[in-house]
């Protein structure tokens, strides 16, 4: 099992930040490994609502699990799902901006130490996403990492 925390602080109002976030149907505009999430059963984020999520190499279905509006938004993988996770992120305005506090339990199934050995790099990975979306959030646009140019429609 892999856990860790990122932290990150965006200029924007926590509300608008919040409202990007929790819509996991905007994850692939600043995670590049996800190249869809589509909504199961609801529209809206909302406690219970359930996603379908394509990555480049695996697919995961989650639902929300913890839903504070402006405060804190929870997935969790449902069973059978690989690898499962849950991703707790807490939303708390800060000097007219937001800081968002990712913090991620995962399991690839791996044996436990190499799971430690990738914990570094996972993290990593996801810090730099964060980063993505910050920029995204911040400015209206953002290069993924694999090339590929995302614009918010303003």
């Amino acid at each position: 099992m892999i856990t860790f925390k990122n932290i990150i602080d965006i200029q924007q109002p926590v509300e608008a930040v919040f409202d990007f976030v929790a819509d996991p149907v905007n994850i692939p505009l600043w995670n590049y490994y996800v190249r869809s999430v589509q909504p199961i059963d609801s529209a809206t984020p909302q406690l219970g609502a359930a996603y379908h999520q394509v990555r480049e190499s695996d697919e995961q279905t989650y639902a929300i699990t913890e839903f504070d509006a402006y405060h804190v938004v929870t997935v969790k993988t449902t069973p059978g799902s690989s690898p499962s996770f849950e991703r707790r992120m807490r939303f708390e305005s800060v000097g007219g901006g937001t800081r968002i506090s990712d913090h991620w339990t995962l399991d690839t199934g791996l044996l436990p130490v190499l799971e430690g050995l990738g914990r570094g790099k996972v993290r990593a990975a996801v810090a730099e996403n964060l980063y993505l979306l910050k920029q995204l959030l911040e400015t209206g646009t953002t290069r993924l990492q694999d090339g590929r140019v995302m614009t918010l429609a303003r």
